[in-house]
């Protein structure tokens, strides 16, 4: 019995998928398969495809200066090494990617700097053949929202502090001063 190898596109990779156990057919309303199409497939053995192009990502895609992201690739099948272009993000030009178990996979755990300034970073994953991917990386304020000035920026001021403790004062002395007025 043949096998068939169903494609389907996930952001411009083609993921082959092989059905165990399936005649060949060709879906209504589609074109003629063509012999890259379908394969025959042994049980137990793993196809490796390779993507067309580059595919990168980086995790988590949000980070605040002084955070840790991972940037990875796969390039095409036989490629050796690839590597991030880091002056964009204050590092230097051309950080190495471990490869992975998998050939033309690539990562790399990275530390963002403190000193980067927040914004979206357009970041280049390339592979050894000469293929990139660009990744994109928004580097988000540390600590709280900024909310401009006010009393409290400069800790406790002595007479804030006193005018607010005036007017409590006189606030619950007229409140008595009331409540004793009224007559029975």
């Amino acid at each position: 019995m043949r096998r068939i190898l169903s494609g389907v596109a996930l952001g411009g990779v083609t993921a082959l998928l092989v059905l165990p156990g399936v005649a060949a057919a060709e879906p209504s309303g589609s074109a003629s398969a063509s012999p890259s199409a379908s394969a025959s497939v042994s049980p137990g053995t793993t196809e490796t495809i390779s993507p067309a192009s580059p595919v990168g990502s980086v995790s988590p895609e949000t980070v605040q200066p002084g955070g840790r992201v991972t940037f990875s690739i796969v390039c095409a099948v036989g490629v050796r090494s690839a590597d991030v272009a880091g002056t964009v993000l204050g590092l230097s030009a051309r950080l190495p990617m471990q490869a992975g178990s998998t050939s033309g996979v690539f990562s790399l755990a990275v530390d963002i700097p403190q000193s980067i300034s927040p914004g979206t970073f357009l970041v280049s994953l390339d592979c050894a053949d000469g293929t990139s991917s660009v990744v994109q990386l928004v580097v988000s304020p540390s600590g709280g929202v900024p909310a401009g000035g006010g009393a409290t920026t400069r800790g406790a001021n002595a007479a804030l502090m006193a005018t607010g403790g005036s007017l409590l004062v006189i606030g619950a002395a007229g409140a008595l001063l009331l409540r004793r007025g009224r007559p029975s």
